[in-house]
């Protein structure tokens, strides 16, 4: 324990003699500062990808706010469907903005949402003149990005087993390769290339080369073809009740984003082998319209097992992309699945109304496990299921709804508001119902559960600036399910509740105080049989930033998460942050220690790490012990720029770590990420 306690005071020693006066936030803190802010629900494994890159991306090239539409406004994550509206007729009645003070005048544009959007917009020309695609090209960029990271030490997997054989076909290193071409708007091509841990390359199951590629290519023809894709891409649509592809929102710190926004069809960039597209789809511009069509075949995988009246059958598909050991492998790509539909929406002077339709269809049919949990879930080969929404935004309130119905006359409706009362108040409000047999397999919608059925809910949020440099946010969320689910014995109810008041006394000294409670009927097993019993997960978190300088950002943690189940459990951790950019240097550094003590699993903490581009980082904290972690990112030249990051967890309670084929011997974890970006 001393040996630790020397470490931090090390660490504040060195930085204390660079403190100076306090500057705006980087682009990057700002960058983390967003994507916090959405991802309350991180460790259900949200993919947040295309999220940080957009961000990046219009951080290097910032939208011009005289010149943009509401489908770019979405993709700063910062502005509800109610602020994009009213900054768009701002622009229309009052003509082009020219600085950011400007914007404060428009109602709902706090300091915060304003000094977050400063980094990502420009004031220029309200129409630009247009170009021909030919005249475009001259402002082409080229990107290439490879990357790879590993753990050090070697897991069970990679080992050479009893019978004399190892597990792994692959090496325990990540590897990640990727290349994309963009002229603005109208023209993109990438390809992508990935192999996870124990994934063989260029040899085994591999001898092509990489474990997963991926690719496309988009182009804006005219006004009236926005857009034709071929290849990999995302299709969004209303509420997610029926397709919603990539990552969308939920119950987080940000308790008036209940709404979706960015509908259509863009580019796949990511490296998830499931959740998207391939094929083709192209969107049409017609006047107040919107016409989307798309159809998409691809195999993915399934666990095929041989029925005596059915034939070959799949009883779950895999979704963790792995293919490492031979079972995994021989699930690889045995399940072909078609997707073909169209979206409509049509837009009025305060009213957009909106249709979406999706069939699906699997080559062989989907016969699940006879477990309770499945027996109103989707099984055969087909489904399709459709449905109609709309969002009405007019002054200070916006409301917003979707209901659709699947092939088995399930239903499922989503029906919410905002309400800006004040510039000092705001309320949100969602009413939620999923039939137990409603059946949408692209559906991501805001609920609890990972998929769009079998729940009830009604959530409220509200948001109240009570004085100057203060803010209160917070959450209750009721729901129910009325049929058994995979964690329940029965049918469940459960309650969320959270708040959060956040202190900016100055740009140099903030902090923020966050209660949540989360209480759920889940499966225990008692003697021989398994009961529903009450489940509550208690967190309360104190996070102190001290902005000492342009250069040095320091950022303190302490939370506490109290689990009672069974047992009751308690859990803790403490951690400091210092990210430091030295003088006239093109060097960020960022580094973190922590100290962790949880009695299990259950009473585990989770916590947002600062990474190399693109990527994220939010590792559990479980049992007892330390994290450290170091990162920095290094400009060699406007075209050349490197990252490295270093981390370790050691724990002071076991002599071994994970289990089955990731168990490692010892007590210390330590993972290295490289990377390489060239641009040109």
């Amino acid at each position: 324990m001393k040996k630790y306690l020397t470490h931090i005071a090390v660490l504040i020693v060195v930085f204390a003699p660079l403190l100076m006066q306090a500057q705006e936030a980087s682009q990057q803190e700002i960058i983390e500062a967003i994507i916090e802010s959405h991802l309350d629900k991180l460790e259900e494994g949200t993919d947040v990808a295309l999220v940080i890159e957009d961000l990046e991306s219009f951080a290097e090239n910032p939208i011009n706010i005289n010149a943009t539409n509401a489908s770019e406004l979405a993709r700063l994550y910062l502005l509800n469907d109610v602020q994009i509206q009213k900054l768009l007729d701002y622009i229309a009645t009052s003509g082009p903005v020219y600085s950011i003070y400007e914007l404060n005048s428009i109602d709902g544009f706090s300091r915060d949402i304003l000094q977050k959007m400063q980094v990502f917009i420009r004031f220029g020309e309200m129409k630009p003149e247009t170009t021909s695609l030919k005249e475009e090209l001259k402002y082409a960029r080229h990107q290439v990005l490879m990357r790879g990271l590993g753990t050090l030490q070697k897991a069970k997997g990679y080992k050479t087993n009893n019978e004399g054989t190892i597990p792994y076909e692959g090496n325990r290193f990540r590897y990640y390769s990727r290349y994309n071409f963009e002229v603005r708007d109208r023209l993109s091509f990438g390809v992508t290339a990935e192999k996870d841990p124990g994934e063989a390359i260029f040899k085994g199951s591999n001898k092509h080369g990489f474990d997963f590629y991926s690719g496309h290519f988009s182009v804006k023809l005219n006004k009236t073809i926005e857009n034709i894709t071929v290849g990999d891409y995302l299709v969004r649509a209303g509420q997610g009740l029926v397709l919603w592809q990539g990552y969308t929102t939920g119950k987080s710190e940000n308790v008036l984003g209940i709404s979706k926004t960015g509908q259509g069809v863009r580019a796949y960039t990511s490296v998830d082998e499931n959740f998207y597209f391939r094929g083709a789809a192209t969107s049409l511009n017609l006047g107040s319209g919107k016409l989307s069509l798309f159809y998409s075949q691809n195999k993915v995988d399934g666990n095929i097992v041989l029925n005596e009246s059915s034939g070959n059958v799949f009883t779950s598909l895999q979704t963790s992309g792995y293919h490492r050991t031979s079972s995994e492998i021989e699930d690889e790509n045995t399940v072909k699945n078609t997707n073909t539909g169209g979206l409509l929406s049509w837009h009025f002077n305060h009213l957009k109304i909106g249709a979406s339709f999706v069939f699906q269809q699997f080559d062989k049919p989907y016969m699940r496990s006879s477990q309770l949990y499945n027996l109103f879930r989707f099984s055969g080969s087909e489904n399709y299921t459709g449905g109609v929404d709309y969002v009405f935004n007019k002054g200070k309130y916006q409301l917003f709804g979707e209901a659709a119905l699947s092939k088995s006359k399930g239903k499922a409706v989503v029906q919410g508001a905002v309400a800006h009362l004040h510039d000092q108040l705001s309320f949100s409000l969602l009413l939620r119902h999923f039939d137990k047999d409603y059946h949408a397999l692209w559906g991501n919608t805001f609920a609890e559960g990972s998929s769009v059925n079998n729940e009830t809910g009604l959530y409220f949020g509200a948001k109240f600036l009570p004085a100057k440099h203060v803010s209160i946010s917070g959450y209750s969320d009721v729901y129910r399910s009325k049929w058994i689910n995979y964690s329940t014995a029965g049918p469940a109810n459960a309650w969320d509740i959270f708040v959060q008041a956040d202190f900016t006394f100055s740009e140099k000294y903030s902090f923020y105080l966050r209660f949540k409670n989360e209480e759920k009927d889940q499966k225990f097993k008692e003697e021989n049989r398994y009961v529903n019993q009450r489940e509550r997960t208690q967190k309360t978190r104190f996070h102190f930033q001290y902005k000492a300088s342009e250069k040095l950002l320091l950022k303190t943690r302490f939370e506490h998460v109290y689990y009672r189940g069974q047992k009751k459990e308690n859990g803790f951790l403490v951690f400091q942050d210092a990210q430091f950019q030295p003088q006239n240097t093109p060097l960020t550094i960022a580094a973190r220690i922590a100290w962790f003590s949880t009695e299990s699993y259950d009473s585990r903490i989770y916590a947002y790490e600062n990474d190399i581009l693109y990527t994220f980082s939010i590792p559990p904290y479980y049992g007892k012990g330390f994290r450290t972690y170091f990162n920095l990112s290094y400009k060699i030249s406007d075209k050349i720029e490197c990252w490295a990051k270093a981390a370790n967890t050691h724990w002071t309670d076991r002599e071994s770590i994970s289990s089955g084929l990731n168990l490692i011997d010892g007590n210390n974890k330590t993972e290295l990420k490289i990377q390489l970006r060239l641009k040109f």
